[in-house]
Formats: C-alpha cells, structure tokens, sequence
C-alpha cells in the first residue's frame, strides 16, 4: 500500500470520527459535541504539527529513514527551541481541550471566541504557510496553479473541520437571545 494510500485511509477514519460526532450531537447535546469535535481536532492537529517538531528534535526509529534521506540539520541551540517549539504547541492544544470541556461546553461565549480565535489564527498561517512552504498535497494548491508536494493533507486539515463544526453546532446554543 502506497503511502498515499495509507493517508486516504487515515484521513477516513478521522473524518469518520467527526461525522459521528457531528451525528450524534442530539444524543450526547450539541455543546457537549461540540467540546468534543474541539477536542479531536486538538489530536489531530497534535499528531502533525507538535509531533513532528518533536520527532525530528529526538528522532524516533520510525523516521530514521527519512532523516537519513533528507537529513534536518540543526545546531543544538535551534534543535532546543524546535523541541520546546513541539512542547508548547502540544500545551497550547491541550488548553485548548479544557476551554472547550469547560467553557463551550457550559455555553460560555468566551469559549466559542477562543476556539474561533484558535481557528482563524490557526487556521490560515497553516493554509497560508502551507501553500508558501509544503502544502502536504493539499488539492486548494491547484486552484493557484501549483503542483501539490507531499500527501498527508488528508488527516491534518481534519482539525480545520472539527473545529468550524463545533462553532456552528455550538453558535445557535451560546448565542440565542439571552444567553451567554
């Protein structure tokens, strides 16, 4: 199987765990799916950008490979800041889990802003940077008439989904005339 492949199936899977979030939001409450498709795409997003920081700072045996192909070369003092990079990124997104298991959840208005602020920062300097940098393969890339390089694009824009479902699943919850 193809490594392309492998993404597809994994990209599956991940935007198969947000439908049935997304599906089951009357049974579990909308704002309770919500937190939790928050709360997926902080996994998703951790299992790219915070992970690879960290696996190339403190190269795990499973991309050995590539290093050894395409070695990153850092000088110990950029290698720190890279790993710590990872760390805070990964803190970052586990704040992030408890503002939306605490404040959307409990449909506090300042927990759907902070998620949208994550969003839309987030959310274009990855598209942005993306497109500029390594897009992963992402398909947007051909509108501008670019090749796309890479493949991966699959799972890690899941976050991107999750997160903007959570906010309109959430909006009408937080936002109705009296609320919040």
């Amino acid at each position: 199987m193809s490594p392309q492949q492998v993404a597809w199936i994994i990209g599956a899977i991940g935007l198969a765990v947000t439908l049935a979030l997304i599906m089951g939001r009357k049974r579990i409450g909308e704002l309770n799916a919500a937190s939790w498709l928050v709360v997926w795409g902080a996994v998703v997003m951790i299992a790219e950008h915070p992970q690879f920081a960290i696996a190339y700072t403190v190269p795990f045996e499973a991309i050995a490979d590539e290093l050894r192909a395409n070695p990153l070369t850092l000088s110990p003092h950029a290698r720190l800041h890279f790993f710590m990079a990872g760390i805070y990124a990964a803190i970052g997104a586990a704040l992030l889990c408890v503002i939306a298991r605490t404040l959307l959840r409990a449909g506090q208005r300042a927990g759907w802003y902070a998620v949208l602020f994550a969003l839309i920062v987030g959310g274009v300097f990855d598209v942005v940077i993306g497109i500029a940098w390594y897009q992963h393969g992402a398909p947007l890339v051909r509108f501008l008439g670019q090749q796309p390089l890479g493949f991966g694009w699959e799972f890690l824009y899941g976050y991107f989904i999750a997160w903007s479902t959570a906010l309109a699943i959430s909006y009408n919850s937080i936002f109705a005339k009296g609320a919040g």
